[in-house]
């Protein structure tokens, strides 16, 4: 019983460890398509609040022409 629970705890910490890494490290599409950052567009990663560039982006589909 206890080997099940210890195997169980070392699961859930390696599941969560592996989903924050990739939180913190991953690039959507739109990212490396223009060749910056998430929190270019983005006011923090994870978050759906953009910034002014990112208002522009979700616009036009390009940041060609955005002045900051």
């Amino acid at each position: 019983m206890r080997l099940l629970k210890t195997l169980f705890l070392l699961f859930f910490a390696l599941g969560t460890i592996v989903s924050f890494s990739k939180l913190n490290y991953s690039k959507p599409v739109d990212a490396k398509k223009t060749g910056k950052s998430c929190t270019y567009c983005h006011t923090k990663y994870g978050s759906k609040e953009l910034t002014e560039a990112g208002k522009y982006y979700k616009e036009k589909g390009t940041l060609d022409g955005y002045k900051e």
